[in-house]
C-alpha cells in the first residue's frame, strides 16, 4: 500500500452534479462570502442545540468557521453536517461529510485497491485503512474504505473524556476505470460504532455523483 504516482492529470475547471439528501445542509454554499456562511452556521448550531446559552453557541460557530475556513482553502467543495437519530437505533448521528475533486492517476492493468489509495492519500493515513471494497459506480469505479481511529483530546478535557477514545471514519474516491478526475467523499463521525451507517451514507454520495458537460 505504499506505492505513489510521480505524475497525476490536471485538474481543470468543470461541474459535478452532486447526489445529496434532499433537505441537505451544505456549509460551503455560500462560496467566500464568509458573512453568509457565518449565518449559515449559526443557524446549524441553533437548530442542533435549541436549549444550550447563547455564549456557548457562539463558540460553537467559531468552531464551525474555523473549519470552514481550513476545507475553503483546501478546495473543499461540499461540507455537510448530518445531526439526527438514526432510524434503526434512534441513536444521536453527528458526522461531518465533505468532498472535492482529485486528479487520480491511470490504474494498473491488475488493479491493486490499496496502491490506487495510497496515490490519493498520505501514506500514513492509508496504513490505517482496515477496510477496503471496490464497486461500482455512475462514474465508473467506487473504492471504498472506513475504520476507526484514536482521537487525541486537548490536555485539559483528558481529566474528562473517556479511555480509548476513537472517532468513525470512511471515504470513497469515484472516478472512471482509465482515471482522470474524481470524486472523494469523507465522512467523521463522533460515535466509531456508527461508521458503517456513515459509510453507506458517503457510498451513496460519491456512488450517484457525477461529472457534467456544461450546457448538457
Amino acid at each position: 500500500m505504499s506505492s505513489r504516482a510521480t505524475t497525476a492529470p490536471t485538474i481543470e475547471p468543470g461541474l459535478i452534479k452532486l447526489c445529496v439528501p434532499s433537505g441537505w445542509f451544505d456549509l460551503m454554499t455560500e462560496g467566500d462570502d464568509r458573512e453568509a456562511t457565518r449565518a449559515r452556521c449559526a443557524e446549524l448550531i441553533r437548530l442542533t442545540y435549541p436549549h444550550t446559552p447563547a455564549d456557548r453557541r457562539e463558540e460553537f460557530t467559531d468552531v464551525l468557521m474555523f473549519r470552514y475556513d481550513h476545507l475553503f482553502a483546501s478546495g473543499v467543495l461540499m461540507n455537510g453536517v448530518v445531526t439526527a437519530p438514526l432510524p434503526d437505533t434512534n441513536a444521536q448521528a453527528i458526522w461531518e461529510i465533505y468532498a472535492g475533486i482529485v486528479a487520480v492517476p491511470p490504474g494498473p492493468p491488475e488493479l491493486d485497491l490499496g496502491a490506487l489509495l495510497s496515490r490519493v492519500f498520505d501514506d500514513a493515513f492509508a496504513e490505517s485503512m482496515s477496510y477496503i471494497e471496490q464497486f461500482t459506480t455512475d462514474m465508473g469505479l467506487g473504492i471504498g474504505f472506513m475504520t476507526q481511529l484514536p482521537y487525541d483530546v486537548p490536555a485539559s478535557w483528558v481529566a474528562d473524556a473517556p479511555p480509548d477514545l476513537r472517532t468513525g471514519l470512511a471515504g470513497v474516491l469515484s472516478c472512471p476505470p482509465e482515471g482522470g478526475l474524481g470524486l472523494l467523499v469523507m465522512g467523521t463521525c463522533l460515535n466509531p460504532d456508527q461508521v458503517q451507517d456513515l459509510a453507506g451514507l458517503v457510498a451513496v454520495i460519491a456512488g450517484h455523483s457525477v461529472f457534467v458537460t456544461p450546457g448538457s
